[in-house]
């Protein structure tokens, strides 16, 4: 049985649903939201998820005819590595992402390597092909997606990605923040920040989220492990929160030359104190994140990232 739950009036969630690449990346949480006249899919996943994906849509009774626009937040290759294989199979709908991305989609070389860099060489490390430019909407923030009776509105939240988006569901007033508030259990309100990406900013990363608590909302679904918050204003203000704390954690190793499996520890460490939960097979939550040390290093040129740190924190995607 697929996983489908509606999350709130007319917001399906599809999932969690298995990546089908040997771990290579967690279980993630595509959504369908519906209007009276279209349709979107907000965070497409990964290419082993899209026939469980289409089967949850049939199953929910939309048909893809109805299905405008396939969203992502971002994108990083375990939000969109599914693309082709859906854009096929609803030939009238757009990928919608931010703009910055567009390029990286239509050539994504770099975006490919980048990767293997943060990931590894996992045999099931996401991959893609490129997109056709006539398939991509780029969008800036601000656009409105009326799908009748329902109008999704885009907000630009960079920080995590500088090619990230949240959309703004005004029927609900719930968000589909991506990847800008963390990665969030079913059951519980306190997100792990995402702050693995090398090209992560912590400023810009912390008004973004500002930006989305401004507009009040009722509900946050989230794309990692498929986690919904009920309580958003205090969830989001938690992950500043917590970027902050583990921000002080990395300089502070950082400055006293400790390896990345140090802080990772106390990182771990403080997210087990305030009850943030971290899957056992998370391997990556246990070392040092690598888009934070690599921020630190921007702000602190004169310290030396921590030793065995992974990845290639000077990846441009």
């Amino acid at each position: 049985m697929i996983p489908i739950t509606e999350v709130a009036k007319g917001v399906f969630r599809i999932g969690p649903l298995d990546t089908h690449n040997g771990g290579a990346t967690p279980e993630t949480s595509p959504y369908l939201v519906v209007g009276d006249k279209q349709a979107a899919i907000v965070e497409p996943g990964e290419s082993g998820q899209v026939s469980a994906l289409l089967d949850g849509i049939r199953e929910i009774g939309v048909s893809t005819d109805r299905i405008a626009y396939i969203i992502s937040s971002h994108i990083h290759l375990h939000h969109i590595a599914g693309i082709n294989h859906l854009l096929q199979a609803i030939p009238q709908a757009k990928f919608t992402i931010h703009h910055r991305g567009v390029p990286h989609v239509m050539d994504p070389t770099r975006l490919n390597a980048s990767t293997l860099q943060v990931w590894g060489q996992q045999s099931g490390c996401p991959q893609i092909t490129s997109v056709l430019e006539d398939r991509i909407w780029g969008v800036t923030g601000g656009e409105v997606l009326d799908l009748g009776g329902r109008e999704l509105e885009i907000i630009e939240t960079t920080g995590h990605a500088p090619h990230h988006i949240s959309i703004f569901d005004r029927l609900n007033k719930a968000i589909f923040p991506g990847d800008a508030v963390g990665v969030l259990q079913i059951g519980k309100e306190r997100a792990r920040p995402d702050i693995l990406p090398p090209l992560f900013e912590l400023d810009i990363a912390t008004a973004s989220l500002r930006r989305l608590r401004a507009l009040k909302p009722s509900m946050l679904f989230l794309f990692g492990y498929g986690g919904v918050s009920h309580s958003p204003d205090q969830t989001m203000q938690w992950s500043e929160d917590d970027i902050h704390a583990v921000e002080r954690i990395v300089r502070e190793g950082m400055e006293q030359k400790t390896s990345s499996h140090e802080i990772g520890t106390k990182v771990h460490k403080y997210y087990t104190e305030v009850g943030i939960a971290i899957p056992e097979d998370d391997v990556v939550a246990r070392e040092a994140p690598v888009g934070m040390c690599a921020y630190v290093k921007r702000k602190h040129p004169e310290l030396e990232m921590p030793e065995g740190l992974g990845g290639d924190y000077r990846g441009r995607s």
